[in-house]
């Protein structure tokens, strides 16, 4: 399956900008609320229509879910991982940095559910956390707190004010990642809390809510290329 539903997107994300610049609230909730429905499963709407996620993860199955790529720029990384991290800060993002609320992972049971023990974005990970973290993950429960976080992005997009799109995190805000191991102290990670300190929230709509999302299943999507290829 060819992806080619990036015209689309970046439109979406030029619509968005302008919207940004314009102060044009609705525009900008429309857009984003566009957006952010492009990068998850169809389920967020309700649509019949596949999104670029639907597309991107057409084929999945236990041995891509799982698979272990080695890549100069990323090094290793798996889709388990790429799924998790994408949407942990999405989590991290909206409900603390935007909405200062509590995040999706820390309510439900949501780690004995994932059958794992890290909350972090993954970013430090060494190939042998990699392994066991993607080794560990249940695969389904991850999908349902992947839609789970959609679902309240969803409604933090629709319930912005004006003058929310300019507010930038406090330093509360940021040193609670910290605090609750959502970011680790580690040089691989830590660098996150300042370019998530710098943008206001209509910045952290464009990224990483929206476009950081769409890189990571590309990702995706060559990993299911890759081992359907070798399954030949």
């Amino acid at each position: 399956m060819t992806i080619n539903k990036g015209t689309d997107f970046n439109f979406l994300i030029k619509k968005l900008r302008h919207a940004l610049a314009e102060k044009d609230l609705e525009s900008v909730k429309r857009r984003a609320l566009q957006a952010h429905a492009f990068v998850h499963d169809k389920q967020l709407t309700s649509s019949q229509i596949d999104t670029f996620q639907n597309d991107c993860l057409f084929g999945l199955d236990e041995q891509s879910f799982r698979y272990t790529m080695s890549d100069k720029y990323q090094g290793y990384r798996t889709l388990a991982f790429f799924i998790f991290h994408m949407t942990r800060i999405e989590d991290i993002c909206a409900n603390t940095l935007i909405a200062n609320h509590t995040q999706i992972i820390f309510q439900d049971n949501w780690l004995d559910k994932l059958a794992i023990t890290r909350v972090d974005t993954g970013n430090s990970m060494s190939k042998e956390e990699m392994s066991e973290f993607s080794t560990a993950i249940n695969q389904e429960a991850l999908f349902d707190y992947r839609l789970a976080v959609a679902r309240q992005t969803k409604k933090l997009i629709e319930q912005l004010t004006i003058d929310d799109l300019k507010r930038k995190p406090s330093s509360d805000q940021l040193s609670f990642l910290i605090e609750s191991k959502s970011v680790l102290n580690h040089e691989d990670a830590v660098w996150l809390l300042d370019f998530w300190g710098k943008k206001n929230v209509g910045g952290l709509l464009l990224m990483p809510v929206t476009r950081h999302q769409k890189v990571h299943l590309s990702d995706c999507h060559s990993i299911i290329k890759k081992t359907m290829k070798q399954n030949r």
